[in-house]
C-alpha cells in the first residue's frame, strides 16, 4: 500500500487547516463511484484514516456537517479523492477494469452503529448529507468544506455498507434503534456480507471532578496516603471502579453519589475543599453542587452503548441481563442523558465537570434534530459515560478514563487477557451492490484487519498518558507470541472460539499449536 508523506491519521486530524492549493475534487465534480456508509461514530477517525490512506496525493477534499462549532462532522462527513488500481486491486468503474476512479465516500455517524445494520437489512433509506455547490462552502484556501445537514439538505439514501462496534445480530433489545425493527438473524445472513475486522478497546470515562474524587477515595493523592497530584493521568495514578460498580451505576441502581461509599464513607464527604486544574488551566472545585448520579448514555442503536451493555450488564446476551433503559428522576436521581455521538458524549461529560450548559442533546426519534442542553441548570456534577479509547488522547476535553477492576484500558492489558472491555468490530455491506462499490469497501475492511496498518495508521492517535491503546488485529491467520508487538498488534483472545463471532462469548485463546501464548 502507498504511504503518504503524512500519516493518514495525522492528515485527517489536521484537515481543517490543510491546504492543497486549488480544490482537488469540488462538489461540482461528478464521482465515478459514490459509496454511502453509516454506523459507528466511535470509529470515525479510524475509518477516515483508512480511506484517506488509499487516496492519490493531492486529490482529497473533505466535507463535514456544519453543526456545533468545533464539532463539525460529528453526524455526517464525506471524503472525495482519486483512487488507483495499485492501492485498490481490482478497481472497476461501471463494471470495467479501471486504473483510476474518482470516489466520493459518505459516512453517516448520526444514530450510531445500528444505522449501519438495521436499515441495510430492512432496505430502509436513511438521511445522508447532500454534497453539492449549493449546500457546501469551502473553508478559505483549504480542501475542507462545511455543509448544511438539516431539512432539505439531507437526502434519504439506502446505505451500501455499515460499520458497527459489535456484530449485527446484537442489535436487539436495548441496542435496537427507535426507527427500526430488531435484527432477525436469518434476514441478516440473507442481506449482508459481514467481515470481522479488529478488536477495539473501550473504556469507562468519567468527568474530571469525579476522577479526582475517586483518586481521593482510593488514597492515591499526596496528603491522603498517596503521591499523585489531583488529575494525574499516569497508569499508577488512575483510580478504578469494579465491573460490579460500573454495572450498578449504568443500570440506575444508585440515585445519588452520597449513596456511593468507599470503605464505609460516602464519596461526597471526602472532597470538601479539594480542587484540581483542568486542561485549560482553570482551577475547579471537585465537590459537586448537584449530587445526583448522571449517566451520559448513547441512544439505543449505538455500538458504543451496545458493547458496554454486553460487557457490564450481560444484555442482550441473556434474558436476565440488566437494563440500561431506565426512567430515573431529574429531581431525586439518577439522571440519564441520551445523546447521539461520541462528540456529544464528550460535551455531556465536560459540561458536568465545568458546571456549564453547552452540550446539545439529540432526540432518539430524530437523531438529526438538536434539542436542549444536557446540563440545563449548569450545575457542577459527577458524570459517568461510555467511549472508545480513540477519543481524548490529549485530554483536551475535561474527562478521563478510569481503570476497571484495577486494570488500565491499554493494548498491553487487553493483550494479556486482563482488561475486559474490548469487542470485535464488523464491516458489513449489502449483497447485490455493484462490484465497483464492493471492491472499495472490501479493501477498507481488509486494511482494518491488518496489524501493521492498525499500528501505523490508527493506533498513533491512541497514545494516552497512561499508555498505548487502540486496535489489535484479530487472530484469523495473524500470528502472535507471548509478547505484544505494538508495531503489528494481534489480539490472541477471540469471541469466536465456539464458532462464529459473538461478542457475548467469554473471549479465550483458541486451541492451537502455538505454544507462545500470553497467559
Amino acid at each position: 500500500m502507498k504511504k503518504q508523506l503524512l500519516s493518514a491519521a495525522i492528515a485527517v486530524a489536521s484537515l481543517a487547516g490543510f491546504s492543497q492549493g486549488a480544490s482537488a475534487h469540488a462538489p461540482s465534480v461528478t464521482p465515478d463511484i459514490e459509496i454511502f456508509m453509516s454506523g459507528a461514530s466511535a470509529q470515525d477517525k479510524a475509518l477516515a484514516a483508512l480511506f484517506v490512506n488509499l487516496c492519490d496525493a493531492g486529490t482529497l477534499d473533505v466535507f463535514k456537517d456544519n453543526g456545533t462549532a468545533g464539532s463539525e462532522g460529528k453526524n455526517h462527513s464525506a471524503y472525495f479523492c482519486t483512487l488507483n488500481s495499485t492501492n485498490v486491486p481490482g478497481l472497476t468503474v461501471n463494471g470495467s477494469a479501471a486504473t483510476t476512479a474518482k470516489v466520493l465516500f459518505h459516512k453517516r455517524s448520526a444514530g450510531g452503529s445500528a444505522q449501519g445494520v438495521n436499515p441495510l437489512i430492512d432496505g430502509v433509506a436513511i438521511a445522508a448529507m447532500r454534497i453539492d455547490n449549493g449546500n457546501c462552502t469551502q473553508q478559505g484556501a483549504t480542501n475542507t468544506w462545511f455543509c448544511n445537514a438539516s431539512g432539505a439538505n439531507l437526502t434519504n439514501v439506502l446505505s451500501d455498507a455499515g460499520i458497527s462496534d459489535v456484530e449485527p445480530k446484537l442489535f436487539v433489545g436495548p441496542n435496537k434503534p427507535s426507527n427500526a425493527s430488531a435484527v432477525d438473524p436469518v434476514a441478516a445472513d440473507a442481506a449482508l456480507n459481514v467481515v470481522p475486522a479488529a478488536a477495539l478497546v473501550f473504556g469507562v470515562p468519567v468527568s474530571d471532578n469525579l476522577y479526582v474524587a475517586l483518586q481521593r477515595a482510593q488514597n492515591l493523592l499526596a496528603g491522603f496516603g498517596g503521591s499523585c497530584a489531583p488529575g494525574d493521568y499516569t497508569e499508577a495514578c488512575m483510580p478504578s471502579l469494579s465491573k460490579q460498580q460500573v454495572a450498578e451505576l449504568i443500570s440506575g441502581q444508585i440515585k445519588r453519589w452520597s449513596e456511593f461509599k468507599v470503605n464505609g464513607t460516602a464519596l461526597t464527604s471526602l472532597t470538601a475543599g479539594l480542587t484540581y486544574t483542568d486542561s485549560d488551566g482553570t482551577v475547579r472545585n471537585v465537590t459537586p453542587n448537584d449530587t445526583k448520579v448522571h449517566f451520559c448514555k448513547r441512544i439505543d442503536g449505538s455500538g458504543t452503548g451496545a458493547q458496554q451493555y454486553v460487557k457490564f450488564l450481560n444484555n442482550p446476551c441473556s434474558t436476565a441481563g440488566l437494563n440500561p433503559d431506565w426512567v430515573g428522576s431529574s429531581l431525586a436521581g439518577p439522571v440519564k442523558h441520551e445523546i447521539s455521538g461520541s462528540g456529544d458524549m464528550e460535551l455531556c461529560l465536560e459540561d458536568f465537570a465545568d458546571g456549564e450548559a453547552v452540550a446539545k442533546q439529540i432526540t432518539t426519534t430524530n437523531p438529526d434534530v438538536f434539542n436542549t442542553a444536557v446540563n440545563t441548570a449548569g450545575n457542577r456534577g459527577w458524570a459517568i459515560g461510555q467511549q472508545s479509547l480513540e477519543n481524548n488522547a490529549t485530554h483536551a476535553k475535561h474527562y478521563r478514563f478510569i481503570k476497571v477492576d484495577g486494570v488500565a484500558p491499554t493494548l498491553e492489558q487487553a493483550f494479556r487477557g486482563k482488561y475486559m472491555d474490548w469487542v470485535e468490530q464488523t464491516f458489513q455491506w449489502r449483497k447485490g451492490i455493484s462490484a465497483d462499490k464492493s471492491t472499495v469497501i472490501a479493501k477498507i475492511a481488509a486494511d482494518a484487519a491488518s496489524p501493521t496498518i492498525l499500528a501505523t495508521e490508527l493506533n498513533i492517535g491512541f497514545v494516552h498518558p497512561f499508555g498505548q491503546s487502540g486496535y489489535l488485529a484479530i487472530g484469523n491467520g495473524n500470528n502472535f507470541t507471548d509478547t505484544l508487538n505494538v508495531n503489528a498488534p494481534v489480539m490472541p483472545y477471540s469471541h469466536a472460539a465456539a464458532g462464529s463471532l459473538s461478542n457475548c462469548q467469554v473471549p479465550v485463546i483458541k486451541a492451537s499449536t502455538n505454544t507462545n501464548k500470553p497467559m
